[in-house]
């Protein structure tokens, strides 16, 4: 795992099967951006493994760049110009181009993905503390899940992460 992951091990791990277990029941692009988030961190392919964003390592900076820009697409912000990027330390040939931009921006299920990007990548990263943000809000249909699913995908969430917390102070 690497150093700059907040949340224990066993915590991203269970969460990450009980995200994809999520996905395949809903089909929820939130749930989709955000087990991809978790599974990245396996870099099981190198260079080649996929992450939220494209291919590449799962390093902070990296991690970084995937919440500013999912963030502002799961907002259906403008594409930034060259000042918004350098700020975010973000390097020209990691840019996303505007043409990618605005597909990403105009599309709601893409959207939804990067707002699950969002809120895995500020919990791994220590921004946010509760998983529970995790649990999706539509379905693959852009159908609102039913309250008493979403919150029960929440009491998992949340009892994922305090299990794994008890078991790392243990």
């Amino acid at each position: 795992m690497p150093e700059w992951v907040g949340p224990p091990l066993r915590a991203v791990g269970d969460t990450e099967l009980f995200l994809l277990r999520a996905f395949g029941a809903t089909r929820a692009p939130q749930a989709l951006g955000s087990w991809v988030c978790l599974s990245w961190l396996s870099a099981e392919d190198g260079e080649r493994t996929r992450g939220p964003l494209g291919e590449g390592l799962p390093t902070e900076s990296a991690a970084w760049a995937a919440l500013l820009v999912a963030d502002e697409i799961a907002e259906t912000a403008p594409y930034p110009g060259s000042e918004w990027w350098a700020a975010r330390g973000i390097a020209p040939a990691d840019r996303m181009s505007a043409d990618g931009w605005a597909a990403r921006v105009g599309d709601g299920y893409t959207r939804q993905y990067m707002h699950g990007v969002t809120v895995a990548m500020a919990w791994l990263l220590g921004q946010l503390a509760d998983p529970r943000l995790m649990a999706p809000v539509f379905d693959g249909n852009a159908v609102r899940i039913p309250a008493a699913e979403r919150e029960e995908c929440q009491a998992q969430l949340w009892a994922i992460s305090e299990r794994a917390g008890r078991a790392a102070a243990g």
